[in-house]
């Protein structure tokens, strides 16, 4: 048997797992929800509820007159069943179970800036979800006191697999999200707000790149150099090249005042696409305050509010004036002025923006 025809079958099996198990777990979310005692069903209208909205969704989409996005428009989920994905900055870990069962994401991790005890206080719900979650086979890793801008420091967050397509190792998130970050209300004053926050989310960028301080650009930025012209997979990296970094926020002012995409691109981002967000399309998943849960469930819903999700991709660093100095101190031949190196996988132009 061919060494090529060997691999093919080992990538067939793999695959073949990976589904079974996205299976399983969607099966067995749905076998465990279904033999709930009826005393218990006062915690699942929640997901009931979430089916019939998405039936009503496709049935309003056809009638001229609602102002809900046609169906043919609507963008599809960008986590795919295969895809190793981290989740950070999750509240309630409602997200982490909507992809998990509704989508059958096998290979979902999920991360909370707050510790367990804080989260359990905060979210009164999030007990169910640990549990449902944590019952699975293999059950979803969770990890809490995870900050979202020292990221690629923590261990337990590194991710390793066997390439599909190489006998070589490979390693990196394919999609790292964070659904709406933001620092809770530290000030009234809306500069001072807005400038916290996009302090967060340019930490977070950098995190997800390794670039948080000069001398881990520097590191990256020579290690490109020796294959300038080539997409560098560097051994044990934290999001692979060509992965995706995607961040929702909310629209309007103050959240378009952070300038997300100039953010991304200044961190070493390639900005890709945005789309109106679709609730609809994460059956479970309902938005929630940073400080916690309202007693008596009180205050706006985020999910009857508009919102974009942003999608950025992993790019070669490109060094400017400064660090061409340091590199050429440490004998690093630059040569001609370096371009990001195009990814074999094309995705949709830049700031591509679809409603």
């Amino acid at each position: 048997m061919s060494k090529s025809k060997t691999k093919q079958e080992r990538r067939q099996l793999k695959r073949d797992g990976q589904r079974k198990i996205a299976e399983y777990q969607k099966k067995a979310a749905k076998a465990t929800a279904a033999a709930k005692p009826a005393s218990s069903t006062a915690k699942s209208p929640a997901k009931s509820a979430a089916k019939p909205a998405a039936k009503k969704q496709k049935t309003t989409a056809a009638e001229p007159t609602q102002p809900h996005v046609q169906a043919s428009q609507k963008h599809e989920v960008p986590f795919g069943t295969y895809d190793h994905i981290l989740l950070v900055g999750e509240g309630d870990f409602t997200f982490t179970k909507s992809l998990v069962e509704e989508h059958g994401c096998a290979n979902v991790t999920a991360t909370s800036f707050d510790i367990e005890a804080e989260v359990l206080e905060k979210y009164p719900t999030f007990a169910a979800t640990r549990d449902a979650l944590t019952s699975l086979t293999p059950p979803v890793p969770l990890h809490h006191g995870i900050d979202a801008t020292k990221l690629s420091s923590y261990k337990q967050l590194r991710c390793s697999r066997e390439d599909e397509d190489d006998d070589e190792p490979v390693s990196g998130w394919d999609t790292i999200a964070f659904m709406f970050p933001h620092v809770g209300g530290l000030s009234t004053d809306v500069n001072r707000q807005v400038r916290s926050n996009q302090a967060l989310v340019v930490g977070f960028f950098k995190a997800c790149l390794e670039t948080s301080t000069p001398k881990q650009r520097l590191r990256i930025l020579e290690a490109q150099s020796n294959k300038p012209n080539l997409v560098q997979r560097r051994p044990n990296e934290f999001l692979r090249m060509g992965g995706r970094v995607m961040v929702a926020l909310f629209d309007g002012e103050p959240y378009t005042l952070w300038n997300v995409r100039d953010l991304a691109r200044h961190a070493g981002l390639k900005v890709v696409e945005s789309w109106k967000l679709d609730w609809s399309q994460y059956p479970g998943y309902g938005h929630v305050r940073t400080l916690g849960a309202l007693e008596g469930g009180g205050g706006w819903k985020g999910e009857d509010r508009d919102a974009r999700m942003y999608v950025f991709e992993k790019v070669a660093l490109e060094a400017d004036s400064e660090e061409e100095k340091e590199l050429e101190k440490m004998g690093v031949k630059l040569g001609k002025k370096r371009r990001a190196p195009v990814v074999v996988k094309k995705r949709k132009a830049e700031d591509d923006d679809s409603d």
